[in-house]
């Protein structure tokens, strides 16, 4: 079953204190980690950085959104970002789920129990 992977993300003090040959390096990890991950059945959706001005909006600075053909492809993408350092420098949230209908999630919200 198809699941989406959201990350939302923002730069460390490590990150902002690096030069610009240093980040240049970084990317060359996460392009050389994304090697790992099958295109085929781990599609970027979007990424950006999130606007600040709406409601009931997070503190992070940046957000992107995956989607894994199955729960082991949203595991070894996890796995791969892991392994190039990028934790080191930005603190990430990250929210997986299987995808659904929107009638789905509602009958999910239903079913919750009164509390």
């Amino acid at each position: 079953m198809s699941h989406m992977l959201i990350e939302l993300y923002t730069a460390t003090p490590a990150w902002t204190a690096l030069d610009p040959v240093s980040r240049g390096a970084l990317f060359a990890r996460i392009g050389a980690g994304m090697q790992n991950v099958d295109p085929a059945r781990v599609t970027p959706v979007a990424m950006g950085r999130i606007e600040q001005d709406v409601p009931h909006t997070t503190a992070e600075q940046f957000y992107a959104v995956w989607q894994c053909a199955e729960r082991l492809d949203a595991d070894a993408l996890l796995a791969a970002i892991g392994a190039t350092g990028w934790h080191e420098y930005f603190t990430t949230t990250h929210a997986l789920g299987a995808a659904g209908t929107l009638q789905q999630h509602l009958a999910e919200l239903a079913a919750l129990p009164r509390g």
